[in-house]
């Protein structure tokens, strides 16, 4: 079936000696991978690779078989033209590290149309904005709760925090239950915007403990989630 849809390319590999397998996260039916033969020879000429760098909003057309295989892609172009992310080394280091989050915490291959215009209008607001320096980790606080695992907040005012059951509590002293200004900074995202300023969270330290917190959970409760490689090197950028 030829499909016409909005796509958020998320990452891709090469696959022989000049094409690749692009894995994208579409507006129609969710997560896809596709194969694109000879893209990466020079005689191509539909096609170009730096359509599919992560992150990018696409309008592609699509032949959809829906049998669990490969998919091929007709043809795409860009759709939201980014003026800053490609161009500034902070952003795109956001961008390579959300995109490896999402490919591997999205697994349907189903419709999402809210966590989709999500994405995309996280990006486009990333694109725009001049200070970020908090956005990836309001965009993981926000994306828990379209992958289901957003905390219980009824408790909210309790000092601890359970990891397993993914309630705010009394401090246990637990392996899996923290407490102390994490649990503060934690809060402190939740429930605010890209907008917001979060004061509490202003150095890199406080951010990567605070990342770190929020990927541990993520592989609590998402299965065969693992940590990100591009986290060392945007921990590197943002020191």
């Amino acid at each position: 079936m030829l499909i016409s849809t909005e796509s958020i390319s998320l990452n891709y590999v090469k696959y022989s000696e000049t094409s690749i397998i692009v894995k994208c996260f579409t507006k129609s039916d969710g997560l896809k991978s596709y194969l694109i033969k000879g893209i990466r020879s020079s005689k191509k000429k539909s096609l170009n690779i730096g359509l599919f760098q992560p992150l990018t909003i696409l309008e592609i057309d699509a032949n959809h078989k829906n049998k669990g295989n490969l998919e091929s892609i007709r043809s795409a172009k860009i759709s939201n033209s980014y003026k800053t992310i490609h161009i500034d080394m902070f952003k795109n280091s956001i961008v390579l590290f959300l995109s490896e989050v999402l490919a591997k915490s999205i697994k349907e291959e189903e419709k999402n149309i809210e966590l989709f215009e999500f994405v995309k209008k996280s990006m486009i607001w990333l694109d725009n904005s001049e200070k970020f320096s908090n956005f990836h980790i309001q965009f993981l606080v926000k994306l828990l709760s379209f992958l289901g695992i957003s905390p219980e907040k009824t408790e909210k005012t309790m000092n601890g925090f359970n990891m397993i059951d993914g309630v705010f509590c009394e401090y246990d002293q637990s392996e899996f239950c923290i407490n102390g200004e994490l649990v503060d900074y934690f809060k402190s995202f939740l429930g605010t915007e890209f907008d917001d300023v979060v004061g509490e969270v202003n150095t890199s330290n406080k951010r990567k403990e605070l990342i770190e917190f929020l990927i541990k959970y993520m592989q609590i409760h998402l299965p065969d989630f693992k940590r990100p490689k591009s986290l060392n090197i945007l921990y590197e950028l943002f020191q």
